[in-house]
């Protein structure tokens, strides 16, 4: 690397020093000077590149990224850096891109390994992360961020006592690692040692660490204080825990409006020439998908986990068959007015084949079984699906407004476009409104065959309510779903932030969970009210 002099060296100190206490513009000015002073500092541009990213400034961002690695091809810390940028901005097939082009230059680089499984993971799609983890550590066996992200595999598996022996090897080595006193944290609350596992989280809480592991401390002991009732302390670190994601998924809001824009353009196609036309040539039953949506945190990973227990019922856990089946929709329309009422028989004959292509990519399909598509977001959606499968069966999952508002604080998920906007009660409350008053008018327009169940009625009386969906669905009673439990732990990893929770007996700790929190959540009751009164649970 070229010598540079003493007066660059402390312009890019005093702008870490800077970006490191948030002060973003001041560290933006100073090394946008250092890449005036000296273009060919490639470190100079890449940390340019991640301020104007922090501070929203998308385009500028990826040009600053490109222009380092024009300097620097193969430099990993520029495409972990173009990648996430092209990820905020919804780029997701050319974040990956950047990344797999990265490690096709160095196939066995653990660095570059595990950026694009921590991408993969952060778009969803968790078997591929995990098999890349899996080749990471195999590489890298010893360090402790390496074993921590092992003993993490391990632990989400279920292998439990596995999990415990890594990082208590990566811990003799390094005992304050933060990540590695995450996984234990997991694993003690996994043991019911819920004080134990807040202990340990304190004691590391002002180590350094990334802001992602942060994040996750603090959401980990929201939860646990939650658990130990002590309820003063579970707000605090949850938002705590958001506001670092936000800071490093959605500084300036720019994703959240993208969501909301989103959600407004689905129901714009619910127009006057779409409803009059006649439905598309139906597809059989065994070719129609049964989805079941609802909002994140509403019931809906128990519910796939209940269906997929039947024989007659098959779940895919959260696969991706409607996103792609939409993006195949926009490229066909290219954003025509109207657009979903346009569509010929031979274009939607098309959209389905891309849905049932997807799904056969993770998995096959068990014979004389109807598929189970549980994708909450596919709630958005609806008019969308309603086209291409006219006889297709809605399952809609609701929980009290304050509950799911609660509980999606209460959770990490993985980046996308709604996820972000979990960074504060309000910006929660006013995205949940959105979505849902958005179902309502579906449901109201719509001639969509479909059945509501309560979260609260299922834990409480599941055998009733279990047998009335499986009778919509037309597939009979099967004793094996009141051994849905046993069948979550045989279906291996659970790709949800639930995913401790599914295997558990049905339990009554987080029903009307809100109710302790009736204080901290009186800024958006108000908010809420509409939709508490419209799903029947206004006192």
């Amino acid at each position: 690397m070229r010598k540079k002099n003493i007066l660059t060296k402390g312009k890019k100190a005093k702008a870490e020093q800077l970006a490191l206490s948030n002060h973003l513009v001041e560290a933006g000015v100073l090394f946008a000077s250092v890449c005036k002073t000296d273009p060919l500092d490639v470190e100079a541009w890449v940390k340019l590149a991640v301020i104007r990213c922090r501070l929203g400034q998308y385009a500028e961002a990826e040009s600053c990224a490109r222009r380092a690695l024009r300097l620097e091809p193969n430099l990993a810390f520029a495409q972990q850096t173009l990648a996430t940028i092209l990820q905020y901005q919804g780029k997701a097939e050319d974040a990956s891109a950047v990344l797999e082009s990265g490690l096709a230059q160095r196939p066995n680089s653990s660095e570059r390994l595990l950026n694009l499984a921590a991408m993969r993971e952060k778009q969803g799609r968790v078997e591929e992360a995990f098999k890349l983890y899996h080749h990471a550590l195999a590489l890298q066996p010893d360090t402790p961020y390496v074993l921590s992200k092992k003993g993490d595999l391990l632990e989400k598996e279920g292998r439990l006592a596995e999990a415990e022996e890594i990082v208590a090897r990566g811990l003799a080595r390094e005992p304050g690692h933060p990540e590695l006193n995450l996984v234990v944290a997991r694993l003690n609350r996994r043991a019911g040692r819920h004080a134990e596992a807040a202990a340990r989280l304190e004691a590391v809480l002002h180590r350094p660490m990334s802001s992602d592991t942060g994040a996750d401390i603090h959401i980990l002991l929201g939860q646990l204080n939650d658990l130990l009732g002590k309820t003063s302390k579970v707000l605090p670190h949850l938002l705590e825990g958001k506001r670092r994601l936000a800071l490093d998924m959605d500084p300036n809001g720019e994703v959240r409006r993208r969501f909301l824009d989103w959600v407004a353009t689905n129901r714009a196609w619910l127009s006057e020439r779409l409803l009059a036309l006649p439905q598309s040539a139906p597809a059989s039953p065994e070719e129609t998908p049964i989805f079941v949506i609802g909002f994140p945190r509403s019931g809906t990973t128990l519910l796939e986990q209940v269906l997929d227990s039947h024989p007659r019922l098959q779940g895919l856990n959260e696969k991706p068959m409607g996103e792609l089946m939409e993006d195949a929709f926009c490229t066909i329309t290219q954003g025509k007015p109207d657009a979903l009422a346009s569509l010929s028989e031979e274009q939607i004959d098309s959209l389905r084949q891309v849905y049932w292509q997807e799904a056969a990519r993770h998995g096959e399909r068990q014979a004389d079984t109807l598929l189970v598509d549980k994708q909450p977001l596919n709630i958005i959606r609806v008019p969308l699906l309603w086209r291409v499968f006219p006889r297709a069966r809605f399952i809609l999952t609701i929980r009290h407004p304050c509950d799911v508002v609660l509980g999606c604080l209460m959770q990490k998920f993985g980046f996308n476009n709604l996820m972000s906007a979990f960074a504060t009660l309000e910006s929660t409350a006013e995205v949940y409104s959105e979505v849902m008053n958005a179902w309502l008018e579906y449901a109201q327009r719509l001639p969509l065959s479909w059945q509501r169940i309560r979260y609260e009625d299922l834990i409480t009386d599941f055998e009733a309510e279990t047998r009335n969906l499986l009778e919509f669905l037309g597939v009979g009673w099967s004793d094996s779903v009141l051994e849905h439990t046993q069948h979550a732990r045989q279906r291996g990893i659970i790709y949800t932030p639930s995913y401790h929770q599914v295997i558990q007996p049905l339990y009554q700790h987080a029903k009307y969970r809100w109710k302790r929190y009736e204080t901290e959540l009186a800024p958006v009751v108000e908010m809420l009210q509409p939709l508490i009164e419209r799903f029947g649970y206004a006192e």
